[in-house]
């Protein structure tokens, strides 16, 4: 019971204050949402660059097992930023460009610690061995600053001529394609990006008419394998249960024969608005 009226009053009063600042705390945002996205041109007129060229937005760190021993250094930028092309990259390097599109920086200390050729170094070797180590890794994570472009090699096949339509068909590019990479970087760790084409217009008829048709078939030499020399614009990155998925539009490739370890443009398709060179 209170000693007085107005000491209840005052006592009623902080009790509430202490409530409302309790509720207030306890509606704030959590730190991360299960799934990060990042579209690519959200903000880029905003920015002074066009969409495309340059993309802005804030990337929220997933809370999943994937992300867990990020190293101390300073994160980087968010969201798919520039216009840099990373070409032919493998699959290290695709793995290192799906954190920095997420905005972070991958655990390379750790990555370092754990490569064979530090395990295997004497102790009086070691240190050296462990230093070089971080920086062959810190430079190809530092390679993939302002990447907003890709160039990938895909395998393919074409099919027999359709000649109710005109043209062949590549196995490569069906509608919903995904290219995946895959590395372990330390063992027991599995890392993988994927790489989504989101077109949305028709990737995999090749169009000619006969005669260019039977020119193709000769010039390699009957053999239907060739290659995609693949160029792609970044347009943003998911992140859910602990897989990367970079979104990509595909703009154009040239059709490669290797004939006798010789290549041979046979063709090219454009998209994306890009004229055929």
């Amino acid at each position: 019971m209170c000693a007085s009226d107005r000491w209840c009053s005052m006592r009623r009063g902080l009790l509430a204050a202490a409530l409302c600042a309790l509720a207030a705390c306890g509606t704030d945002a959590g730190p991360g949402s299960p799934e990060t996205v990042v579209a690519a041109g959200a903000r880029a007129s905003a920015a002074g660059g066009t969409p495309g060229a340059a993309a802005t937005g804030t990337a929220t760190q997933a809370r999943s097992g994937g992300d867990a021993g990020l190293s101390a250094a300073a994160p980087a930028a968010t969201g798919v930023a520039g216009t840099q092309l990373l070409s032919h990259p493998d699959d290290l390097q695709m793995v290192m460009l799906g954190y920095r599109l997420r905005g972070l920086v991958p655990p390379l200390a750790q990555w370092a610690e754990g490569q064979q050729t530090v395990r295997r170094a004497n102790e009086f070797e070691r240190a050296a061995v462990l230093q070089a180590e971080r920086e062959r890794l810190q430079s190809i994570y530092d390679g993939t600053a302002g990447v907003g472009r890709l160039r990938l090699e895909v395998r393919s096949q074409f099919s027999e001529y359709d000649g109710n339509r005109g043209g062949y068909y590549l196995t490569a590019f069906a509608p919903g394609s995904v290219f995946t990479f895959s590395t372990q970087p330390v063992s027991g760790t599995r890392e993988q990006v994927s790489v989504q084409v989101d077109n949305e217009e028709e990737l995999n008829f090749w169009p000619l008419d006969a005669a260019a048709a039977q020119e193709v078939l000769r010039a390699s030499n009957g053999t239907r394998s060739v290659t995609l020399d693949s160029s792609f614009r970044i347009t943003g990155v998911t992140q859910r249960s602990g897989s990367t998925t970079i979104t990509v539009r595909l703009q154009r490739y040239a059709i490669v024969s290797n004939r006798y370890r010789s290549p041979t443009v046979l063709g090219e398709q454009a998209f994306d608005g890009l004229e055929k060179e």
